[in-house]
């Protein structure tokens, strides 16, 4: 078994090479490796992709996005594992293993990791190098019936149903478009919202007064790449697409961005949405208390504009308060986020009450 790792200036003549052009498989996509290539808080020596290779043919691949996490009295440069394939008529020959090794001595042992499936999690125990760092309550939000996405990413086997359940979905949509219009949500609301297209300085300013006990502090640089390098491409299948297992293109997606100002002309909010395929999720959003009711009708508002299906959010205040007020919502479930970080990093909190994750931290504001 052979591992090669690359770092940024390698993974983009990888990305460039003929070999990557004719893999029956690819570890990353072309626009996926941009971004991490051009990631801010990347430096020159970091590994952000591992391979195994056997007999010439890659059966195997790890990427890591790197970052910086934040405790009360310092910060520290990490990595967290972004994406995880074993060939798989070769699983349970610890490649896997040699290649989660790999990123702990490149990394320091500093990894982070969330999103994980149930089989990963399982490696993550084994090698008893993982604390439990936060658990983040969540909601699913259904504004429209959307069984044929949902029931096939949970049960691929029944895709031969998509298009009589995408029937379906668009029967009883008929009637609940009647009854979005009795009941329309209230999208009224005394913040006056601005589409934000790069964030300045002056939101910057107003982000940080909400990041004390933030885990990864992104400012302006962080969130001006999220915006200029998705890791979602808006297009059928390609064939670099079917050669990647994971996420590369989508039939919708975009960032939208607003920062919501008071009478005074102050700013008191800043919301960036993410939406694919129907699917609304909230990656980042800054504002206290008093100010909810402004951000929710905010988030009416685009969900009703954009024609989402769904939404899913992890903001406490915004959990909270779709938890506890009758909403337009056909139906809402409770749903969980952890995260996990290796021990070498966990001893330097001295507590994990008090942390705050945004939904988009990691890397949950590209998907």
């Amino acid at each position: 078994m052979e591992i090669k790792t690359l770092t940024p200036a390698q993974l983009q003549v990888f990305i460039q090479a003929d070999e990557f052009k004719t893999m029956p498989v690819v570890p990353i996509s072309t626009h996926r490796a941009l971004s991490h290539i051009a990631n801010p808080r990347v430096e020159a020596g970091d590994v952000i992709m591992i391979l195994a290779h056997e007999e010439g043919r890659m059966v195997g691949y790890l990427g890591v996005l790197a970052d910086r996490i934040y405790t009360a009295t310092d910060s520290y440069k990490c990595g967290w594992l972004s994406c995880m394939w074993v060939d798989p008529t070769l699983r349970g020959k610890g490649i896997a293993k040699q290649l989660l090794a790999t990123a702990f001595t490149n990394w320091n042992n500093h990894i982070l990791v969330t999103e994980f499936t149930p089989e990963a999690k399982g490696l993550y125990d084994r090698s008893k190098n993982f604390d439990a760092l936060k658990s983040n309550a969540g909601l699913r939000c259904f504004m429209r019936f959307n069984l044929h996405q949902v029931l096939i990413n949970k049960k691929p086997q029944l895709k031969p149903l998509k298009s009589a359940l995408k029937l379906a979905d668009g029967f009883a949509n008929s009637f609940n478009m009647l009854r979005l219009l009795v009941a329309k949500p209230n999208t009224e609301s005394a913040i006056n919202w601005q589409p934000v297209k790069e964030v300045d300085n002056g939101i910057e300013n107003f982000i940080s007064r909400y990041q004390t006990n933030t885990l990864e502090k992104r400012g302006p640089a962080e969130l001006n790449w999220i915006l200029k390098y998705p890791w979602l491409k808006v297009s059928p299948p390609t064939d670099e697409s079917k050669r990647y297992h994971f996420s590369s293109v989508a039939n919708e997606f975009k960032n939208l961005c607003f920062a919501g100002y008071n009478a005074s002309n102050k700013i008191v909010a800043f919301v960036f949405f993410s939406l694919r395929d129907g699917h609304l999720k909230i990656p980042y959003a800054y504002f206290s208390e008093e100010q909810t009711a402004g951000v929710v009708a905010k988030v009416y508002e685009v969900m009703l504009a954009e024609k989402a299906n769904m939404l899913t959010v992890f903001h406490p205040l915004l959990v909270t308060h779709f938890s506890d007020n009758n909403t337009p919502f056909i139906y809402k479930r409770p749903i969980q986020r952890n995260y996990i970080i290796t021990k070498a990093l966990s001893q330097h909190f001295v507590s994990k009450d008090n942390i705050a994750i945004q939904d988009g931290d990691a890397d949950c504001a590209f998907t």
